[in-house]
């Protein structure tokens, strides 16, 4: 529920720029996926995408291995970058050493004023799972799986955070997006605003099945279990395991070890 008491945040903002009409087409696109006005900085990353992100194979893994970090802010050593990979505002994303990022991933750093994504040593983001940001930051720990076509999303004021040596399961939504308000009942919903939660805070070595459903404005703490399919609303205690829709404690595995 809105609080008409605090203006939301203008879901339009970064929708208004990518598409102003005083604007070129080509200057919205490196809006959109550059976030640079550098031509340079537009050749590069035209040539190495062209070059290298659809070739398969051994091949493949070489060239980008060697030519994604030209367009990236920060690469470790090691890096699997696997096929299809979209990066947009590449400058905004680190990647430790030893990640992966399997094929038809998407890195998407996108805004105007935020630090973008990180990514800790030894993480696995695995086929066609979408990072996006929207003015909003994510920053992943070290050993972390980041499941098969998981999405996670920060907009402005609901970044989200995960500790180290998490386990997420296929199909994951991760929300750090505030309600629309509700309201108005002539205004569009966009024009309403959001209102972001203050974000998603995930501690170390947390298991989340497949489906569950994260939503922006709650803790979860050390050593949890979030049952498949779960949506959490609610923070999350340590080493609690918690399931169903709504969400039921069902033990805390150190108190009823």
């Amino acid at each position: 529920m809105s609080d008409n008491s605090k203006p939301g945040l203008s879901e339009g903002t970064l929708h208004e720029q990518l598409s102003d009409s005083s604007k070129s087409a080509f200057a919205r696109y490196q809006a959109l996926a550059l976030g640079s006005n550098s031509i340079w900085y537009l050749i590069k990353y035209e040539l190495i995408m062209l070059f290298s992100s659809w070739v398969p194979g051994a091949l493949g893994l070489v060239l980008r291995k060697t030519l994604y970090p030209l367009i990236l802010g920060e690469v470790g050593s090691n890096v699997v970058f696997g096929q299809g990979v979209t990066i947009r505002h590449g400058e905004k994303t680190q990647i430790g050493s030893g990640v992966i990022i399997d094929d038809g991933a998407v890195l998407d750093a996108k805004g105007g004023t935020n630090q973008g994504i990180k990514i800790g040593e030894n993480t696995i983001i695995s086929r066609n799972a979408v990072l996006s940001c929207k003015n909003g930051d994510i920053e992943i720990g070290a050993g972390c799986t980041v499941g098969i076509s998981t999405l996670v999303h920060a907009m402005e004021g609901s970044n989200i955070s995960i500790g180290n040596k998490v386990l997420i399961g296929a199909f994951g939504y991760f929300i750090g997006s505030g309600p629309y308000g509700t309201d108005s009942l002539e205004l569009p919903f966009k024009e309403q605003g959001m209102f972001p939660q203050g974000g998603i805070s995930i501690a170390d070595n947390v298991w989340f099945g497949s489906n569950v459903q994260v939503l922006d404005g709650v803790s979860i703490g050390t050593g949890s279990i979030v049952g498949a399919s779960t949506v959490v609303n609610k923070d999350i205690a340590d080493f609690d395991v918690v399931a169903g829709v709504p969400m039921k404690l069902i033990k805390n595995r150190q108190k009823d070890a």
